[in-house]
């Protein structure tokens, strides 16, 4: 019988990138929210050591380049297990959109195989996850909505506020390497002070690279101004894009929103927050 697993998406509420590191990473600050957009992936043991991937929806690559099979071999290398899997994995987050989904199928996964192994321990276990990326460590953490600091993998539990979001995910897709090479970054700022007992959209919160990426794709800016237009309180580009989010206290106004760019043939998707 196969494991089924649930893989949520990610937005940033809010996203500063403060300084360029000695080691060419970014100094980040930002919070992160888990969503109730899932990818699902089915998970079946096999009796030799083969890892397969079968991916249904989005393009994602269907081989060992998948981060999933280098979760999976990253954690046999890592705890010296012989063990072998056949996964098939259900795209419903979109890809290169800022939403973590790659991130969130990986981090599923390795926290699948530490419940029936066992082997890493919490602190070997994240240590994988940086390493197959800093968004990892967010989807393997317990939290709904956390700080992160560092590159992403200092994490800090941060109050969950309730709310609806629509996200926008227009058939663009942004590279993060090449959005962090042209980020306008001049002297290093300070992180900002959020308040964790009032709501963060109220807080005045920026997305650093929103300069850039709405300069080069005007449709995201006609997107993010049609949010606030339909009532959303806030509106940002999810990590570096290409999706936006907006922000909505109320669950009525959230869908009356999402029905409108639904008609409008916009592909949006209506979600809260994902409590673990």
């Amino acid at each position: 019988m196969a494991a089924k697993l649930l893989a949520p998406a990610k937005i940033n509420l809010g996203l500063r990138v403060l300084s360029r590191r000695a080691d060419g990473y970014h100094e980040l600050y930002t919070i992160f929210q888990k969503v109730t957009l899932f990818d699902r992936l089915e998970v079946r043991w096999r009796k030799d050591t083969e890892i397969t991937i079968e991916v249904l929806g989005e393009r994602v690559p269907g081989d060992a380049s998948n981060l999933c099979v280098k979760a999976a071999l990253a954690y046999r290398q890592r705890s010296k297990l012989r063990f072998g899997l056949d996964l098939r994995l259900l795209k419903e987050i979109p890809v290169g959109a800022g939403l973590g989904g790659g991130s969130s199928d990986a981090a599923s996964l390795l926290l699948f195989l530490e419940r029936h192994f066992g082997a890493l321990g919490e602190e070997g276990l994240f240590a994988l996850g940086k390493s197959l990326g800093a968004d990892v460590c967010f989807f393997l953490s317990p939290y709904s909505t956390a700080l992160g600091r560092g590159i992403g993998e200092e994490l800090f539990p941060w109050p969950t506020h309730p709310a609806w979001y629509v996200i926008l995910s227009p058939p663009i897709t942004i590279s993060t390497a090449w959005a962090y090479q042209n980020l306008r970054l001049t002297t290093p700022s300070e992180p900002p002070n959020y308040e964790p007992g009032q709501p963060l959209w109220e807080q005045g919160l920026v997305n650093d690279f929103e300069p850039l990426i709405l300069e080069c794709y005007p449709a995201l800016q006609e997107r993010k101004e049609a949010l606030l237009e339909r009532g959303a309180k806030l509106a940002l580009l999810s990590g570096s894009g290409a999706s936006l989010f907006g922000v909505f206290e109320e669950e009525a106004a959230a869908r009356e929103a999402f029905a409108a760019f639904r008609k409008e043939g916009e592909r949006a998707f209506l979600v809260t927050n994902y409590i673990p």
